[in-house]
């Protein structure tokens, strides 16, 4: 083995050890998952400015350990055209965080954080991987304490939208087959489609359902596309570290949409206020 692979190889089993030191220490990991991937409690998804909050199922309380961890892949772009195409890199972050969103609602599952989750992605070197394998979600999975690994795709055919999504079992690093989903609608209706989604994946795989009147209540918000837009720009700045240029994504969607609760969320999370003042010097076009 040549001294780039055994520097692969030391970080990669570096970081599994640690990893799993870190699970044996701190135990199962709480339930819920804020807007930004924190593995949380569902009372901090709550507003600390005091505004609207993304709802909480009530009834749904169980035992850490009897909740099934969930991770979710970045969604990948199946071959998107069209005469108005969309900034698909960050669109699959945003829809991977879109489903953790509406899913980390039901109290009776567990949400890995997509920072975590994404943290493994790069160490292993699995970014640029084409198809990923029940064997390899397997492996990522059992690093993250998740039961089940959603892996999902997209398909922007000139303004069409599809979403495609399959749950891998962790345990056995089957395909669960019976759990393949697929929604399709016009683009305008995207957060209802992941809505869908995850109602879908939930049901086929015999996972604990979100109450209606919870799922009425995110159908209502009716997000338009533009948003989503800017919402998943802005999560991609974040994961590159680009902070400042977060910032102004996200004042621009709170000052266009101020309905959509997870941006105010994400810049309350950052404590985004007069206090923090963009450096016009550093920002960089989105």
């Amino acid at each position: 083995m040549d001294s780039a692979g055994l520097l692969r190889f030391s970080r990669s089993t570096s970081l599994l050890i640690i990893l799993l030191a870190v699970g044996c220490a701190s135990g199962p990991p709480q339930s819920g998952g804020s807007v930004s991937g924190q593995l949380t409690s569902p009372a901090q998804n709550d507003l600390a400015s005091g505004q609207e909050a993304l709802p909480r199922p009530e009834g749904q309380e169980q035992e850490v350990g009897d909740r099934p961890g969930v991770g979710i892949w970045p969604f990948s772009n199946g071959g998107s055209f069209g005469s108005d195409p969309w900034d698909y890199e960050a669109l699959g972050i945003g829809l991977q965080q879109m489903l953790i969103t509406e899913l980390s609602l039901n109290s009776g599952l567990r949400l890995v954080e997509r920072s975590r989750l994404r943290e493994i992605i790069e160490e292993l070197e699995l970014g640029q991987a084409g198809y990923i394998d029940p064997s390899t979600t397997a492996s990522v999975g059992k690093l993250v304490q998740a039961r089940y690994m959603i892996v999902g795709g997209f398909v922007d055919a000139d303004g069409t939208m599809r979403l495609d999504a399959r749950i891998d079992d962790v345990e056995t690093g089957e395909i669960l087959v019976e759990t393949a989903a697929k929604v399709q609608d016009d683009r305008e209706n995207l957060l209802d489609m992941v809505i869908e989604l995850g109602i879908k994946l939930v049901e086929s795989a015999d996972l604990p359902p979100l109450p209606e009147e919870i799922v009425a209540e995110r159908k209502s918000l009716n997000y338009p596309s533009e948003a989503v837009q800017l919402y998943s720009r802005a999560l991609r700045r974040e994961e590159r570290g680009d902070l400042d240029g977060m910032v102004e994504l996200l004042r621009q969607l709170a000052s266009a949409f101020p309905q959509h609760i997870e941006g105010r969320q994400m810049l309350e999370q950052y404590r985004v206020g007069e206090a923090w003042i963009v450096d016009p010097a550093t920002r960089r076009d989105p």
